[in-house]
């Protein structure tokens, strides 16, 4: 019978373990994922407001892609408030990274 000194025991730190590697990558692959399906929307939206029509022909019922002028606008705003949160959250996993690279553009 061995006691528990003798025993190696699991490294439970989460940050320098393969673990913690894999849920900071799948963080980033889910970031990563969201910033491109909302950049996709945000720039369907912004080209829906580019060619939709101003003044009182926009309020008689013009659509573009089955949505309306006040529609168009609320998603392009909201949406892209919600991008400008994940590109922070992108900055903040990959600023190690970003360092990094403006050293090796600058030196």
């Amino acid at each position: 019978m061995s006691s528990i000194t003798n025993q190696s025991l699991p490294n439970l730190s989460v940050e320098g373990s393969a673990a913690g590697r894999s849920a900071i990558s799948k963080v980033k692959g889910v970031i990563s994922s969201a910033l491109a399906l909302l950049g996709l929307i945000v720039t369907v939206t912004g080209i829906g407001l580019f060619v939709a029509p101003h003044g009182p022909v926009a309020a008689k019922g013009w659509t573009f892609l089955g949505m309306n002028v006040p529609v168009l606008k609320d998603l392009h705003i909201w949406l892209g408030f919600g991008m400008a949160a994940f590109v922070l959250g992108h900055f903040a996993l990959n600023l190690k990274t970003l360092i990094a690279e403006l050293k090796q553009l600058f030196r």
